[in-house]
């Protein structure tokens, strides 16, 4: 016969010589064992599944945020790129005159398309040299757009950095994804038992006040368990 049984459920086969007080004195001390027991694991399951749930939640928001800058990073890279642009549309009319200027400026242009598509950081490292080079190259050859051309440059290189920026960050949302999935499927096989511990200790508890209730008396009574 099993303890659970012993402590939890009716017992017609109790020896007939114990007496009252020693057979409730003895489920007394069974179901404190097993309250003690039950008590120890429930707290460090309790205590797990708490700690994974901190991970989670920690997780999410980091997803949040990662995600939010990556998004802010691409924007911006795109809307360097695009001012940088539109300057050299600026430039473009100023210099329609000189059919060379004109066509360098819109070479430039055409590099600048290219650069941004989707492009790894060292790919657009080199298209951006370039384009850095011809816009130098440019600069020496015409006045009066210097200052717009340094304004390109610097749009240019904004662009850049935020395409470098974005490289730098490893995580991505499917890391994130796996690592929340992770911690989800361990408090699925936790949760099981700790509700049952929960339940155990629930009956426990009632059956302890019930016997602990019960007046010692002295006679060879049979006591159910």
């Amino acid at each position: 016969m099993s303890d659970e049984t012993t402590v939890t459920g009716a017992d017609n086969t109790a020896p007939s010589t114990f007496e009252r007080k020693e057979l409730i004195e003895g489920v007394v001390q069974k179901h404190k064992k097993l309250l003690g027991e039950y008590n120890d694991e429930f707290g460090q399951l309790g205590n797990k599944l708490k700690e994974l749930q901190e991970s989670i939640d920690s997780s999410k928001r980091n997803r949040e945020e990662v995600l939010e800058k990556l998004e802010i990073l691409t924007e911006k890279r795109q809307l360097f790129y695009h001012q940088a642009e539109k300057t050299l549309d600026e430039i473009d009319s100023k210099v329609s005159s000189d059919m060379e200027l004109s066509r360098q400026v819109s070479l430039i242009k055409e590099k600048l398309s290219k650069v941004k598509g989707s492009l790894s950081v060292d790919e657009e490292k080199a298209q951006v040299d370039s384009i850095l080079q011809a816009i130098t190259s440019l600069a020496s050859k015409a006045s009066g757009i210097s200052d717009s051309l340094g304004t390109v440059k610097e749009r240019i290189n904004e662009a850049l950095s935020s395409k470098i920026e974005l490289s730098s960050i490893d995580c991505s949302e499917e890391d994130y994804n796996n690592t929340i999935a992770s911690f989800d499927k361990e408090m699925a096989e936790i949760a099981p038992r700790h509700k049952w511990l929960e339940n155990r200790l629930e009956s426990h508890q009632e059956a302890l006040k019930y016997w602990e209730a019960q007046p010692l008396v002295d006679d060879a009574e049979e006591v159910k368990a």
